[in-house]
């Protein structure tokens, strides 16, 4: 299991994060992080769930963090889901502090050395986080294109490799 945090674990992106992350088989959510004013209250007291599904019950007591790199100490991932204008100093910091981040902000997709990546199209550009990891960090960011755009490549893409005569 990879112990996971999310960043920005209280807003509608972060509580999708958590609603995706509570049970998946591959990852283990141990921490969340939001606002100082939410820090050492429970996830389930402070949070308002705005999805549709079930709030994941196994998550609600939860303590909050801070959303330093100091106060998520025992994770190897993090998922962002940070504004922007907060996720660029944020996620740079924890990336130098050797976290891997996964990153929903629009702040690092123009960066020359951070994938920007739709897993169906272009998996390969994970190969980009070796550029990072050559300035002596095991940390890195990883970043996903605008959900529009996301879904326009994945539509493309089938005809990339199309030949027309």
């Amino acid at each position: 299991m990879i112990n996971v945090g999310v960043l920005g674990a209280t807003g509608a992106v972060g509580q999708r994060f958590v609603e995706l992350l509570a049970d998946h088989p591959w990852f283990k959510l141990t921490t969340l992080a939001a606002s100082e004013r939410s820090a050492g209250k429970p996830y389930g007291k402070i949070v308002k769930w705005r999805l549709d599904t079930p709030f994941p019950e196994n998550i609600g007591k939860i303590k909050v963090v801070p959303t330093s790199p100091s106060a998520m100490k025992n994770v190897d991932l993090v998922f962002s889901a940070l504004p922007a204008e907060i996720a660029t100093d944020t996620e740079t910091a924890f990336a130098d502090a050797g976290i891997a981040v996964c990153s929903n902000a629009s702040s690092h997709r123009m960066d020359p050395d951070v994938p920007l990546v739709v897993p169906e199209v272009n998996g390969d550009h994970l190969r980009m986080i070796e550029l990072q990891r050559d300035s002596g960090t095991d940390g890195f960011i990883v970043t996903n294109p605008n959900c529009s755009t996301i879904m326009l490549t994945v539509s493309l893409a089938p005809i990339r490799n199309f030949h027309f005569t």
